[in-house]
């Protein structure tokens, strides 16, 4: 059967979200170890896999990782994913027997219960959550996602004394960043609960059980005085919690299509939630067999108090329709469809705007708000003006370098930034994966005041993730991943914001990694953070490194790609460095470590203050 059946999907949702790049060598090393019990189960589940999976997974493309890529996965959160979670009603047809077998061929060992996800329960209930003005409460640190922290409790000239205080293990694997107020630290792990973690210590104050894979949080306090933590899942849903007690408010399904997903928090403002709504189809369209594609992005409005849905607008104004075939053979094809948002929202207040950074067509095709920045209204979700980036001769050049995806290389990864700068005029700091940084005027219904290429720019290369701003400098990291050459992966570079002027710049730096030589990278994935006098950068060798915001001078590095004990009893291990930001907060620095879904793979949040104190 081809992997690509409806009833398949499940697997292609499964190692793209939680999969990670192992050697064959060692996967085959550790199922040649296996006892009779379990080389019989493996066995049954490599039919299954043979049968549903092999097609796509032994030859994977772009984001389908390679079948040992659940090697690190634990089985039993493997058989939770397709039992529990998202992907649960696309695994209709898979028997109860068969999806311990699969799991067990794929990761070497037969489920067992995962351990209890919060053993280090506080003894104290606590008091009531309210944030704070030097709390980290949205993934970008504020709804403007500067990702600067102003009051991080620490100065930049104690960075090179900042020593673990404590670690935490994310039950299942690290799914995503954490968020910092009132005093908690909240949390999601890769078996689908969220956390809320006493900051001082790290003992859990609630734990609450999700039915969906949870990336990140977003924490907010209501009109009513109540604080709310929001969250989105892999299912499409939308859910509030209440802050201090972990009690469900309500939950929302925002988004049906059965590919749909959140991999983004929504964002708070004044007692509405905004939602980011991507997909997991775009691997697909590559696939002869496959029927693309009918998802569209969008953005939603939720009203705080109740979840109700009070707007909801696609990125792709046109519903998908079957196109024309070439020729009689093959799938049905339908557009257009794309423009997933796959990070966080941004907030104008000053417009009245939500501004959305959107991804690629699915198909060869041009839709308005894909490769776009998007503003809609806040009150109704209009669509008030879209700036798209895909120059044709960037395509042309991306095509005659025999890159294996022209699509990919012109979507946003990172959030659009809103920028007061020293003159006081607002600024949107944008970047692709192409490689290009942009200045757009949002007095000008998004007019480009400038951009700049700093990067070879790739599928997994350019600006990625997230930058940060202090003021009038923005510290774009650089990811060109495979870059060939004399090129080297990783880096960043300091940018006016006003101007796109070149500041300074650093080069990757050679990759040493402590796990070994396998996917030993040295590419910058995760977002930048800066606070006055430092910026934070965390690559993909595992280490997170601060640099002097004057001149990128280095100033502190940790390898966190190792073994930790951890204060919930389970062992924390480190891997890359990806995806998220460093968040400083009361003194503290919290980094998660192996948050990678094509990558070396962790479970650790490691928390770093002031020689460890």
């Amino acid at each position: 059967m081809n992997c690509l059946h409806p009833r398949s999907w499940w697997l292609v949702w499964l190692a793209g979200t939680i999969g990670f790049c192992a050697a064959g060598s060692a996967l085959a090393a550790e199922q040649a170890a296996m006892d009779a019990a379990t080389r019989k189960l493996a066995d049954r589940g490599r039919v299954v896999y043979t049968e549903r999976c092999a097609s796509c997974h032994d030859h994977p493309r772009e984001r389908i990782p390679h079948r040992e890529a659940l090697r690190y996965r634990t089985s039993s959160a493997v058989v939770r994913a397709l039992t529990r979670g998202v992907m649960h009603p696309m695994a209709e047809g898979v028997t109860a027997d068969d999806i311990p077998a699969l799991a067990t061929f794929l990761t070497g060992a037969i489920p067992e219960p995962e351990p209890e996800p919060a053993a280090n329960r506080c003894s104290d209930p606590g008091g009531p959550v309210a944030i704070g003005p030097g709390d980290w409460p949205v993934t970008g640190g504020d709804v403007r996602n500067t990702r600067h922290q102003a009051q991080p409790g620490f100065r930049a000239a104690d960075v090179p004394r900042l020593k673990k205080k404590w670690a935490f293990a994310y039950p299942g694997g690290a799914s995503g960043p954490v968020v910092v107020a009132g005093g908690r630290v909240f949390l999601a792990s890769g078996t689908g609960e969220v956390f809320s973690l006493d900051a001082e210590t790290g003992c859990a104050h609630w734990v609450h059980d999700s039915q969906g894979l949870v990336r990140s949080a977003t924490v907010g306090t209501l009109s009513t005085g109540r604080t709310a933590v929001f969250f989105g899942d892999a299912r499409g849903v939308v859910t509030a919690l209440d802050a201090q007690t972990g009690t469900e408010l309500w939950h929302t399904w925002v988004e049906k299509h059965a590919l749909a997903k959140l991999t983004a928090a929504p964002t708070f403002y004044e007692d509405r939630v905004y939602v980011p709504m991507s997909s997991i189809e775009d691997p697909l369209q590559h696939e002869p067999s496959y029927e693309c594609c009918t998802f569209r992005g969008s953005v939603a409005s939720l009203d705080a108090l109740t979840g109700e849905l009070v707007w909801k607008t696609f990125t792709i104004v046109e519903p998908p329709k079957p196109l024309p075939r070439a020729t009689q053979e093959g799938p049905q094809l339908y557009g257009p469809a794309g423009g997933a948002v796959w990070t966080p929202l941004t907030i104008d207040a000053k417009r009245k705007l939500v501004y959305a950074a959107t991804g690629e067509s699915y198909d060869d095709g041009n839709p308005l708000d894909a490769h776009a920045i998007v503003a809609y209204d806040l009150a109704t979700g209009v669509r008030r003006w879209s700036r798209q980036f895909k120059p044709p001769e960037l395509v042309g050049e991306c095509r005659e370098a025999g890159d294996s995806d022209c699509r990919n290389q012109f979507e946003f990864g990172a959030p659009v930034v809103l920028q007061r700068l020293p003159s006081g005029k607002e600024i949107l700091l944008a970047g692709q994966k192409s490689g290009f940084a942009h200045g757009i005027d949002p007095d000008a219904r998004g007019s480009v005041l400038w951009s700049k290429r700093v990067s070879l720019g790739g599928d997994m290369g350019g600006l990625m993730y997230g930058y940060a701003v202090d003021g009038a400098t923005a510290y774009f990291p650089i990811s060109d991943m495979y870059a060939r050459p004399p090129s080297v992966p990783g880096g960043m570079v300091a940018l006016d914001a006003a101007s796109g002027a070149l500041g300074w710049r650093r080069q990757g730096l050679e990759p040493v990694c402590s796990w070994g030589e396998e996917s030993c990278l040295g590419a910058s994935v995760a977002a930048a953070t800066s606070i006055p006098g430092a910026v934070f950068q965390g690559t993909a060798d595992g280490h997170i490194r601060a640099f002097a915001a004057e001149d990128g001078a280095l100033l502190w590095d940790f390898d966190t790609g190792r073994v930790f004990a951890a204060v919930n009893g389970i062992e924390a291990r480190g891997g890359h460095v990806n995806g998220y930001p460093a968040v400083p907060v009361g003194g503290a620095l919290y980094v998660t470590s192996g948050a990678s879904t094509q990558g070396w793979p962790g479970n650790a949040l490691l928390v770093f203050s002031v020689d460890g104190k």
